[in-house]
């Protein structure tokens, strides 16, 4: 009978995960694990994770190569011509300037099926890591928008703030690869079977194990399934060298763990080691302060790659590029759905304080110990220096809070110290609320307007285009575009909630899709369900405009009332009959809107 493979997967996105996962289904012989992570971090995982459990590493890219050069058993992902072509399919269908920034393996199939297809697509081939970025910057400036490329240069193109179609290994490609490594571990057989006995042994053990090369203090085995980097700093200090004790013990306490650990040094071969077994314990913590939390910049770069396809256009990116720039309070505003929080995961790695963390104050999670806390405790972040501070659903705080926060940050000085950014909601109509133009007014702040959908309909084909890109990562059947009248369909419709409603709508579709194009009757199907409790409005000639109900009562009264006085061309008395209220209450309700 055949032996398990176990297959230790490290892959650059997370569709790969998901199609290696979907995959491996067909291969009951193969246990497969897979981590997401890119070039060093995906290598440290591989060399975090591999010697516990895994008989080979499957892997792809730089990723790939690098751990080859480290003498791990990899077998690489390759992209095949049929990858390269569905990239340079969805590219067809983008506004603007499009270049393809890749290694040779890459650029050399995209040039001869440009040639072979009349795409035009500028295609830049590159040498190394280090030369990525110079060349995008390069791009930047020549004015394009778009980019094709792999994930690492991906990364760099979104913060960068370009469009980036991620050229993506397809489900062929996953499948020769795994069939390589099927091949490779049938091949050496009795050692997968010697390092199974010994990772049976060491799985007996208690606590947790942890081996580091006392040159260099990597990790050359470990059997912790997430060592924080705080805990690894921690062991690197307290590696026994030649000369010092054999064995020692030491307590830590890191973040919310207790941490209880024996160090003894071992010997493997000519090379030196210091195995380190220790045993975690939580520490109770103190009460959670809701409503503000910590991003760092790689969660911050994950967020925008994630939702990057819904910004538009070549003059949006231009300003948050200008804004990052300037540490002055920004007001940013925009209606429900128009990418505020994206904005803001820009306008951080973007910026100055990258290098810090990016704070965010959710101001409706707030309760009245976590404002205390805001205003008041020696560890609020309103007194560091030198980060990002997103200050964001303003419209839910009170008229005293809101004047008492305005207050605090003058006086302290916390927006010449940090990168202030207010965030608020906009109505349809409006290019800053009441709420935000006291905030504008009252830091002497800078404003940034977020535009609705609605006007921006030539920018859809580009977003659909982008959106099916993302996609197809995760997709064994790409699908590469739509019909004229489905893209139709999706400009004329009004989209209340924005980028954020256009991108679910278009997954839906593409999800349903039965063949490589979305059809106008998918389109039509999937905007059906949106048509829910909505009123007419002239505005939309005729279309049904969905009533959003994920807010307060007295802001659905609001809407109504100026959704009855829009289609009475203003007329009081006849709205104020019409919905069976005075002319008093209509008059209140309009007011209290502003």
């Amino acid at each position: 009978m055949e032996q398990n493979v176990r297959v230790l997967g490290v892959v650059p996105y997370e569709g790969m995960k998901t199609l290696l996962y979907n995959l491996a289904e067909e291969y009951p012989q193969v246990s497969m694990d897979v981590f997401v992570g890119n070039m060093e971090k995906g290598v440290e995982i591989a060399e975090h994770y591999f010697h516990t459990d895994y008989d080979v590493i499957l892997s792809r890219g730089g990723t790939a190569s690098i751990l080859q050069g480290k003498g791990l058993p990899v077998v690489e992902v390759e992209i095949s011509l049929y990858d390269v072509f569905c990239a340079l399919r969805l590219s067809n269908g983008i506004r603007g300037k499009v270049a393809m920034v890749a290694y040779a393996n890459i650029t050399i199939s995209a040039k001869v099926l440009c040639d072979l297809l009349n795409y035009h697509v500028d295609i830049f081939t590159v040498e190394s890591l280090d030369a990525l970025e110079p060349k995008l910057r390069e791009l930047q400036t020549e004015q394009y928008d778009t980019v094709l490329c792999d994930m690492t240069a991906s990364i760099i193109a979104r913060r960068l703030g370009f469009n980036a179609i991620l050229i993506t290994s397809g489900i062929e490609s996953l499948r020769k690869a795994l069939e390589q490594t099927l091949s490779l571990c049938r091949s050496h057989e009795r050692l997968r079977q010697e390092n199974s006995f010994f990772r049976e042994i060491l799985r007996g053990q208690a606590g947790k194990i942890v081996v580091l090369d006392n040159q260099n203090g990597e990790v050359f085995f470990s059997t912790m399934e997430n060592l924080a980097p705080e805990l690894l700093e921690v062991l690197r200090g307290a590696l026994l060298l030649p000369g010092m004790e054999e064995e020692r013990g030491l307590t830590k306490h890191i973040n919310a763990m207790r941490y209880s650990i024996q160090a003894r040094r071992v010997l493997f071969g000519s090379k030196s080691y210091t195995a380190f077994f220790v045993e975690e314990r939580r520490i109770p913590l103190g009460p959670a302060q809701m409503g503000i939390s910590y991003l760092s910049r790689q969660e911050a770069e994950d967020a925008i790659a994630e939702r990057m396809q819904c910004l538009p256009g070549h003059e949006l990116r231009e300003q948050i590029r200008y804004f990052a720039g300037n540490t002055a309070p920004l007001v940013l505003c925009g209606e429900d759905g128009t990418g505020k929080e994206t904005v803001v995961h820009l306008l951080y790695v973007q910026g100055p304080y990258r290098g810090s963390a990016l704070v965010s104050i959710h101001c409706g999670l707030l309760h009245e110990k976590g404002w205390n806390f805001l205003l008041e405790h020696h560890n609020s972040p309103l007194l560091d220096s030198g980060h990002v501070i997103h200050i964001a659903h303003v419209q839910s705080l009170s008229p005293e809070r809101r004047d008492q926060l305005i207050g605090v940050l003058k006086e302290t000085d916390v927006c010449r110290r940090n990168h202030v950014i207010i965030s608020c909601v906009s109505q349809e109509g409006e290019q800053i609320s009441a709420e935000g133009a006291q905030w504008l007014n009252g830091l002497g702040a800078l404003s940034l307007y977020l535009p609705p959908l609605r006007m921006m309909r030539g920018e859809i084909p580009t977003m659909l285009h982008l959106i099916l890109g993302r996609l197809n990562a995760n997709a064994p059947h790409p699908v590469l575009g739509a019909e004229e009248r489905a893209i139709e369909l999706l400009q004329e419709f009004h989209w209340p909630h924005n980028y954020i409603q256009f991108q679910r709508i278009v997954e839906e579709a593409a999800t349903t899709a039965p063949g490589q194009t979305i059809r106008a009757e998918d389109i039509r199907r999937v905007l059906q369900k949106e048509r829910y409790e909505c009123v007419l409005s002239p505005a939309t000639k005729g279309v049904c405009a969905p009533l959003d109900l994920n807010r307060t009562l007295a802001e659905i009264d609001q809407d109504i009332v100026f959704r009855v006085l829009e289609e009475l061309d203003g007329n009081q008395t006849a709205a104020a009959k019409r919905l069976g209220i005075s002319r008093t209450t209509l008059w209140r309700l309009t007011r209290t809107a502003h």
